[in-house]
């Protein structure tokens, strides 16, 4: 993880921690308020019917709405790890040697032309290699057997590109021995080759064919920092809000007990 990926995670961190904070500041003030209401019987009224008419509707929307909030938390939260994560290892994450990518460019979208679309296909080449931004795809670690038409992974700049194996180019010494052996790569959706000559220890994964389409998508948006500052807030909205709404079904509660008590009183 680089240092400008923990900076930027600990000043969002001290800007939503301050965000929460003034939110809270303002819930505790409407509870306080409301607590208050209780108090003085505006909302006896109110309570009553609800206990005597909607009883056991209201049981059975509050367990659905629990449910919903309580899956929407733990759904939206996870996405903000994944973001997070991914993030932090350049839109990768690796287990076992099996490495999980998710497209940030269209450059193996489709072929740039038809010219290349059919030189590709009368040179063997796997069509169905391809994918677009926002697909999650799955590599594995290559092996010492490259394969001319094969996507691979390499790694140029600290950067993760995602491209077919076109070519080689051997490089020899005075004597003609061969010296090293570079590897050439270009894009389909690209109008050239990459300029960069790759080396075998900067070819990281080999593209197993599989992916899933769109769904990276959110984890671009979540690894943004839009898409950061819209997760943070939504997520305290809802918990600060789950949490401002069973205190007051709370103090609900305790002034219906209350009320209880006064009329059994009374009869």
């Amino acid at each position: 993880m680089s240092s400008i990926t923990i900076i930027t995670i600990v000043v969002v961190a001290i800007l939503a921690g301050t965000i929460f904070g003034l939110a809270w500041l303002w819930y505790s003030s409407c509870i306080k308020k409301y607590k208050a209401e209780l108090e003085q019987g505006k909302h006896d009224m109110e309570l009553c019917n609800e206990l005597y008419n909607n009883k056991h509707k209201k049981v059975v929307v509050k367990a659905i709405g629990y449910t919903m909030v309580f899956v929407l938390i733990i759904a939206l939260f996870g996405l903000f790890i994944t973001g997070i994560v991914f993030k932090s290892n350049n839109n990768s994450f690796s287990i076992n040697g099996n490495t999980t990518l998710v497209i940030k460019s269209g450059s193996m979208s489709g072929y740039y032309d038809n010219g290349l679309a059919e030189k590709y296909e009368e040179q063997g080449y796997n069509k169905d290699l391809q994918f677009g931004v926002g697909d999650i795809c799955f590599f594995e670690k290559t092996n010492n057997e490259l394969k001319v038409g094969e996507v691979y992974a390499y790694s140029y700049n600290n950067v993760i590109i995602t491209h077919r194996l076109v070519g080689t180019e051997d490089v020899v010494d005075s004597e003609g021995h061969l010296v090293q052996t570079y590897y050439i790569f270009r894009g389909d959706n690209n109008p050239s080759q990459d300029q960069t000559l790759v080396s075998a220890d900067k070819i990281l994964y080999h593209y197993t064919g599989k992916k899933i389409p769109v769904i990276g998508n959110f984890i671009l948006f979540a690894q943004s920092y839009f898409g950061i500052w819209c997760l943070i807030c939504v997520l305290g909205i809802i918990i600060s809000s789950d949490v401002v709404l069973r205190k007051i079904q709370k103090l609900n509660n305790q002034r219906l007990d209350r009320l209880g008590g006064i009329i059994y009183e009374q009869v």
